[in-house]
């Protein structure tokens, strides 16, 4: 059984890269909106966004983990997270299985925020070889 205030530490460092995440994110539209006509920046804009949605996952996910490694009975935090949320309490889930879902969520940010970089490079070389 691997030490879980430890894990949680781990993960709580990875989970903080969400601020990298959204640094790494304005350039793509930054250069999107100098060079692009209106309908490929609005593709790009649904990118950023979904880009942002994962940053703010992660965000949150950053501080509820430092609130798990306080908690010690985790019957308590999902009722409140269902009180949150509106949701049934359901069954009590293991740390492990919030460390995969954490990991999940990492994978999708980084993937969303690659997705972002190579269209938005993709959509200026299109548009300066037409241009061209």
């Amino acid at each position: 059984m691997p030490n879980i205030n430890l894990t949680n530490r781990i993960i709580e460092i990875h989970l903080s890269s969400w601020r990298y995440f959204a640094a790494l994110s304005l350039p793509p539209i930054m250069l999107a909106f100098a060079c692009l006509p209106l309908r490929e920046v609005a593709a790009l804009c649904i990118l950023f966004l979904v880009t942002h949605y994962y940053c703010w996952r992660l965000w949150l996910d950053e501080r509820l983990f430092q609130l798990l490694n306080e908690e010690s009975n985790l019957a308590e935090f999902d009722h409140g997270m269902a009180y949150l949320w509106g949701a049934a309490s359901g069954k009590t889930r293991s740390m492990s299985k919030r460390w995969h879902g954490v990991r999940r969520l990492f994978y999708r940010a980084i993937l969303a925020l690659l997705a972002l970089w190579v269209v938005s490079l993709c959509l200026v070389l299109y548009v300066s070889y037409r241009l061209g």
